[in-house]
């Protein structure tokens, strides 16, 4: 990847910002010019011609978070504390006040991939060819001190398609009590849904045929699946095997050079494998600052972007099997650029100027399923979420191409559009009503609060090391902090009121599933099953009963420990073929019938 030029060191950094930022001593007045004749002017309007988001202080911060000093900003790290301790000085020298109590920051745990368990080992032991080398998954099942034994049966990619069986037509009940040897390749069939090419999807499809491991092998990628992400028990030990390993596992299995074995083959003697192991559990913290406005509301806007990316590369890189630097330079260090930058400017009006007091949010771990959002909304107390007036969010704003954003949530709230349009200055609005999403804002709008998602679009560099700083568009990026800007200001001028509408989510065919079933899983919560954060309006899941904080934990037949499991139930679902679904709802477990929609296609 192209080296980047180092930025300068954390305090001489803060020190730039402090005075380049800092508000002038008589910010919180609001100026008047005294006549000729000694009779008191007008005040002037400060949202006349208020300084905008400085495109000079966007690619200030943008060359220190985007920089390979940081490692990508992964949670839990000393880059991560590093990114944490930026984001405050910036919040300081801008004048804001601490959002948590006495503190800029707001702790939590998340939890990434595993690792042994104190003094153990992890084992794939074959009958002929011995110790094999081999990488722990963050998925599958702690051994303890009992490995399992069995022997191998190739399973083929294990993709196990309801109408048709897939691979599993052939092996028939060969699999049950073996332990199933899958290539993790990903199948050709651009027609084939997503959700059955999951590497848990097919570790559970073998699972749910007797198998009682699984071994993921792909002879082309030597980290074929990385260690990281939440941790999910699948009830039965899985390791994974690169290309220098590949074949040793299928030499046990009949194959000879670099052939693939038949489908079915099976092992003479047994294999035995031992994964001892226990989630990561990683400190990370949300970084929030007020800027105070007179108080004349008792109302605050909120402005948000998350801090964090994918280090040297997660299960979510679009990279593979490399190792290298994921800086994330849009996502999302233009968002955490353009909210810092956003900060500093309102802060030169005065706080008369200002009815609302603003709360800027830097978030922790979006890209491990929106965890510090939904922490920082779960921790809020009744009166804190309805002062909140709407939730403005930042996620890759750094790629405008042809002067157009993508707003999305313009639906959520009825003033949005009328705001947007006289604040687009000479940029071109490509508005999404839907408030829901895969970026903060969710988190927000499931609590009832009208949100707006800026947003550049899709790009070939998206979670890959070559998202990198030469790529950003820095005025754009300005301009886009700008709109956000004038629509603040709408909001702090007219004070218009901002109702919170529910809009109806479509289900896109392109997610991967057959059905749709209309509910919004909480990906933060740590339970035996499923939390919902909410069902949607008119959803299969409304109309069968399914409310807010149920645990799902049986769906069609199937138990639900967590969400692999639930995902992997879809498979076996049928639009407009009724279910039984049961829901742990305040310890009491409750039984419900729901019918399966198609999903909705646009």
């Amino acid at each position: 990847m192209r080296p980047l030029r180092r930025t300068p060191s954390r305090l001489l950094l803060a020190a730039a910002l402090l005075f380049a930022c800092r508000p002038s001593p008589d910010a919180t007045e609001t100026p008047t010019k005294t006549a000729e004749n000694g009779a008191q002017a007008p005040a002037v309007d400060p949202w006349a011609a208020p300084a905008e988001p400085a495109l000079a202080t966007i690619q200030a911060h943008l060359a220190f978070l985007a920089d390979d000093a940081q490692e990508g900003r992964p949670p839990g790290t000393e880059a991560d504390v590093r990114v944490q301790e930026h984001v405050i000085a910036a919040m300081e020298a801008a004048g804001l006040e601490p959002a948590f109590g006495g503190s800029f920051r707001q702790p939590l745990e998340v939890i990434d991939g595993v690792r042994l368990r104190g003094g153990k080992a992890s084992a794939l032991t074959l009958a002929k060819g011995g110790a094999v080398d081999h990488r722990l998954v963050p998925f599958g099942h702690d051994t303890a001190d009992a490995p399992v034994e069995a022997r191998l049966v190739y399973v083929g990619q294990g993709i196990a398609d309801p109408s048709t069986e897939g691979d599993y037509k052939t092996i028939g009940k060969k699999v049950d009590g073996a332990i199933a040897v899958i290539l993790a390749t990903s199948p050709d069939d651009p027609h084939m849904r997503p959700s059955l090419k999951r590497p848990q999807s097919r570790v559970i499809a073998a699972r749910d045929r007797g198998a009682v491991a699984a071994i993921l092998v792909d002879p082309e990628l030597e980290v074929p699946y990385p260690n990281h992400g939440a941790y999910s028990d699948l009830q039965i030990p899985v390791i994974s095997v690169g290309k220098s390993a590949a074949q040793a596992i299928f030499a046990e299995l009949g194959a000879r050079g670099d052939k693939l074995p038949k489908l079915g083959a099976r092992s003479r003697g047994a294999a035995s494998i031992a994964t001892p192991i226990e989630p990561i559990r990683l400190a990370t913290a949300n970084i929030g600052g007020i800027l105070r406005g007179d108080g004349s509301t008792g109302k605050r806007i909120v402005v948000g972007a998350h801090m964090d990316h994918l280090g040297h590369g997660t299960s979510s890189s679009l990279a593979p099997g490399v190792d290298a630097i994921h800086n994330g330079a849009d996502d999302n260090a233009s968002g955490v650029a353009t909210l810092l930058a956003l900060a500093e400017s309102l802060a030169t009006l005065p706080a008369s100027a200002r009815p609302y007091d603003v709360v800027f949010y830097a978030f922790a771990a979006e890209e491990m399923g929106l965890l510090g959002s939904k922490h920082l909304v779960d921790a809020l107390a009744d009166d804190e979420r309805e002062v909140m007036a709407a939730m403005l969010n930042f996620d890759m704003v750094g790629r405008l191409r042809d002067d157009t954003v993508i707003v999305a949530g313009t639906g959520t709230s009825t003033p949005w559009k009328d705001l947007l349009e006289r604040s687009r200055g000479a940029l071109t609005i490509k508005a999404s009503d839907d408030g829901y999403g895969a970026s903060d804002q969710t988190s927000f709008y499931e609590a009832g609060v009208p949100v707006l998602h800026f947003f550049t679009g899709p790009h070939d560099d998206y979670h890959k090391p070559s998202d990198d700083l030469d790529k950003i568009n820095l005025e754009g990026a300005a301009a886009i902090g700008a709109v956000a800007q004038r629509v603040i200001a709408g909001i702090m001028q007219d004070r218009p009121e901002l109702d919170y509408i529910k809009v109806e989510r479509k289900a896109s065919s392109r997610g991967g599933f057959r059905v749709s079933l209309g509910t919004i899983p909480d990906y933060a919560a740590q339970v035996d099953g499923v939390k919902l954060t909410g069902v949607r309006p008119g959803g299969p899941a409304e109309k069968a009963g399914l409310k807010a904080d149920d645990v799902i934990v049986a769906l069609g037949g199937r138990e639900i420990h967590n969400l692999d499991d639930y995902m992997a139930a879809f498979g076996s679902l049928k639009p407009d073929v009724e279910i039984d679904v049961v829901v742990m709802r305040k310890n009491e477990r409750v039984e419900l019938k729901m019918t399966p929609a198609q999903p909705s296609r646009r």
